[in-house]
This record gives C-alpha cells, sequence and structure tokens, in this order.
C-alpha cells in the first residue's frame, strides 16, 4: 500500500508574519478585552480591522492615528534602516519591516519586547493546529490571532494527512552571503521581482550567476537539501521526502540535480533509504519528483496560459506525456505519474480530494492497494487499485507490462476514472473538480539506487 500522506503546506498571509509588523513607541490604550488598540491605522496592512504593533496583534478604532512614527527611515545608501532592532532576530545586522528589508544602525530602537503564549492570556483559543504554520505557539485562525491551547485539535492527523510541520516552499539558503543578507538559492520567493526573496525564515538576496532561474537553473549542482525545487522551463524538479519519519534512523539521504543542456535537460537523483528493517516497511518514504503545472501557491511551474493547469475537468484540454528514464539499485520503488484533483482550480494541499496515479515502474512486492479489474487504455493493459484507508479518493493504474518511456494519453485515465471507475469500485469523481499538475517521481519503500529522467515532456 502507499498511504500517501503529503504534508500541507499553508501560508499565513495575515499581519501576524513577525517580519512584516510594524513597530510603534507608543503606549497601547486597552480594549475591553484586553487587546491592545494599535496606536497608528498603519499598522493594519490588509484592512482587515486587525494590526501588528510591538510583536502582538491589536486591533484598530477611532483612538488610531492614521499616520504612523514607526516607519523605517533611509540609510546614505538607500537602504532602509530598521526601526528597532528585534526585526534582526539572527543578528546579522539586517531585519524585515513594511514589507522590505532593513538594516540596523544606530538609529533603530531596541524597544519592545514580543509577547509570547505564556504572559498573554486575553486571545481566543486556536481550533487547529494548523493555524501555527512556525510553531511558535501562535496561530491565525478567522481574520485574528489566536493562540495554541490543550484544546487546540490536530485536524491534519484526523483528516489522515502528515502531522509534521509544513515544508517552506524553497530550501535554506547556503549559497554564501551579498551585503549582509544570505543569497537565495533560487529566485522562487523572489515575489516582487525586487531582488530579495525569503528562505529559511530569513531575507535572502537573488544573486545573478549564483542564484538559480528557470533560465538559469544552475546545472550540474547535485543538492540533498529537503523540498530544494530547480526550475527548468515549465517544469520543477522537487527534492520531497514528504514521509522521511517512516524510517527509523536519519540515516537516510536524498539528492537531486539538473543536468543536460537547455531543450535537453535530464533530472536526477540518488537515494539511500536503507533496508528493509530500517524503517516501516509498508510505508513510502519518499517521492522525488518532477511536475508540471500547480501543486500550491507556492509550487508552480508555470502560469495557466503556459501549462494550461489547473484547469477544470469540464474543461480540459487534451494531454499527453512522454517519459523515458533510467535507474540504478536495489530497491522496493515504484516509477510513478500522478495528478491531483481539487475542489477549486486555486490547487492546495487542503483542497485535495481525488489522487489518481499510473505506475509504469512497479514494485516487486508492493502494490497501491485493493485490486479491482483491468482495463486497457493508451494501447496498454493496466491493473487498476483503490486504497480506502486514505483520507481522499485514490485510484491507480499499474502497468501490466512496465516500461522505461512510453507516451501516455493522459486524458483517457482520467476520464475513465470519472465515467467507468465508478461502475468498477473506484471512488466518484466531482464534477466540478479541477487537475492541478502532471507529476512523475519515485515512490521508495526501501533501499538504494539513483534515476535519470531522460525525458518527461508534457504537451
Amino acid at each position: 500500500m502507499t498511504y500517501r500522506l503529503h504534508a500541507r503546506l499553508t501560508m499565513r498571509t495575515s499581519a501576524l508574519c513577525i517580519f512584516m509588523g510594524l513597530i510603534s513607541t507608543n503606549a497601547h490604550s486597552q480594549s475591553a478585552n484586553n487587546t491592545p488598540v494599535c496606536s497608528s491605522s498603519q499598522s493594519d496592512i490588509d484592512g482587515d480591522g486587525w494590526g501588528w504593533e510591538n510583536q502582538r496583534s491589536c486591533r484598530t478604532s477611532a483612538a488610531s492615528s492614521s499616520n504612523s512614527n514607526s516607519a523605517a527611515s533611509s540609510s546614505n545608501n538607500g537602504t532602509a534602516v530598521c526601526s528597532s532592532s528585534i526585526f534582526d532576530e539572527d543578528g546579522d545586522g539586517w531585519g524585515w519591516e513594511n514589507h522590505r528589508s532593513c538594516i540596523i544602525s544606530a538609529q533603530s530602537s531596541n524597544t519592545a519586547s514580543p509577547a509570547t503564549p505564556s504572559n498573554s492570556t486575553s486571545f481566543l483559543a486556536c481550533e487547529s493546529l494548523e493555524a501555527d504554520n512556525d510553531n511558535d505557539g501562535w496561530g491565525w485562525e478567522n481574520g485574528q490571532t489566536c493562540l495554541i491551547t490543550s484544546a487546540t485539535q490536530d485536524t491534519a492527523a484526523s483528516n489522515g494527512t502528515s502531522p509534521s510541520a509544513a515544508p517552506p516552499p524553497v530550501a535554506a539558503a547556503t549559497g554564501g552571503f551579498s551585503n549582509g543578507n544570505p543569497i537565495c538559492l533560487t529566485d522562487a520567493s523572489d515575489d516582487g521581482n525586487d531582488g530579495f526573496g525569503y528562505e529559511n525564515g530569513r531575507t535572502c538576496a537573488v544573486v545573478n550567476g549564483v542564484t538559480a532561474t528557470s533560465d538559469n537553473p544552475l546545472l550540474n549542482q547535485r543538492s540533498c537539501i529537503p523540498w530544494l525545487e530547480i526550475g527548468y522551463g515549465h517544469y520543477r524538479l522537487q527534492n520531497n521526502p514528504w514521509n522521511s519519519s517512516e524510517a527509523y534512523s536519519d540515516n537516510w539521504s536524498q539528492c537531486i540535480e539538473l543536468t543536460g543542456s537547455p531543450g535537453n535537460y535530464v533530472a536526477k537523483w540518488d537515494y539511500n533509504w536503507l533496508q528493509r528493517s530500517q524503517g516501516n516497511e509498508y510505508a513510502v518514504k519518499s517521492y522525488p519528483q518532477v511536475y508540471y503545472g500547480r501543486k500550491t501557491r507556492f509550487n508552480v511551474s508555470g502560469t495557466v496560459a503556459e501549462t494550461g493547469l489547473p484547469a477544470s475537468v469540464n474543461n480540459l484540454r487534451q494531454f499527453w506525456v512522454e517519459y523515458d528514464f533510467s535507474e540504478t539499485g536495489n530497491a522496493e520503488r515504484n516509477v510513478a505519474l500522478e495528478s491531483f484533483f481539487h475542489t477549486s482550480c486555486e490547487a492546495e494541499e487542503h483542497n485535495k480530494q481525488y489522487e489518481l496515479m499510473v505506475w509504469v515502474g512497479v514494485p516487486t512486492i508492493r502494490t497501491p492497494g485493493t485490486p479491482l479489474t483491468t482495463v486497457t487504455l493508451s494501447g496498454q493493459e493496466w491493473d487498476v487499485y483503490i486504497n480506502p484507508s486514505l483520507g481522499w479518493a485514490y485510484v491507480a493504474f499499474v502497468a501490466k507490462q512496465p516500461s522505461n518511456s512510453g507516451v501516455l494519453d493522459w486524458n483517457a485515465f482520467v476520464e475513465w476514472s470519472r465515467f467507468e471507475g465508478p461502475a468498477n469500485g473506484v471512488p466518484a469523481m466531482a464534477q466540478n473538480t479541477c487537475m492541478g499538475a502532471i507529476e512523475i517521481g519515485t515512490e521508495t519503500f526501501w533501499g538504494t539506487g539513483t534515476f535519470s529522467l531522460n525525458k518527461f515532456r508534457v504537451y
């Protein structure tokens, strides 16, 4: 069985984010329920009636001034000066304030101390642990700050998904420093195209020739950093070790590398998921992959105009998938293509509804779940499986004759699952479902090996 449990990836978009708060040295007045009133309405960045001052949430009211004395001033070279040294959490002389990087100087005050769960009792308890994506004891639900308490529910675990902390959309910055900032590994987090990104909880600098971009993916650089992504064209190579906790030690490894040349890229990975007895032998440990489309808002290989995804199953254009791979090693693993279907075309981890897999490489022992029937699709015979133990609908097509290369009519698998699958015991797919991405990778149970994706083309 696969027991696929994809970790959720959520991003707090509110004023709670510590690096984007506005600091004010004015004393706060207090509301009736002890929630402080913002001294400046400019603390309310998104206009929801809540702001962030002195490292805690505040509410705006008629008492909140329309002016702010907390904006960072500018240094001689035009770089913003942080209004307070508290924004420099790692002591490197740089912070993040007012949606931009700032520098610590003599002008930066040392005022304000952050509120902590131990000294603040006036906040509502969070309903779900998923509200706290940075494990600091605070969350954000229903447009306001909340506190993680013993009553907070682990909804991820109850929904059959991984309760572990969500991985970052990009890996930790390790490429050196530029003007006091660590160098970004990729430009994926430079949403404003201003030359700055955000990796590993801190601001980083995008540097030409050092930071990987879609146009310059930095070939032949092997990386073993979990969740690192390398973009090329309309594809992204992802080092996905989503279920590594099922290994009984930390001695496992998994690394990715992009080789080749423009128009002829080869995505590679190597892995060591230990021996059969050194982990849960029934659990998939990882799924290093290349994807085309959108997995979440932070994992996108191209625009809808460029990829045709996400798209409603009622308006799905024809997708053909060409693949070719080679591998070495001794491992219990599959080679599988897949698509997730979501309740919205704003594809996210939390709105996954349906998983469709096509196994073109088959393990020696493990199967996807419960066998149902055999069908002929895209000119081949496939055994069809379901897995009722998962938290969402699942169907897998396992090749009767596995092949290292081929061309698949992807729509044929989608259409059969929608219209003929239910009569054969396959879960029904909702009519308003959206397909997010087309992916290819290896699900490994145990063992070691190398994998080269010589060709992966969606057209």
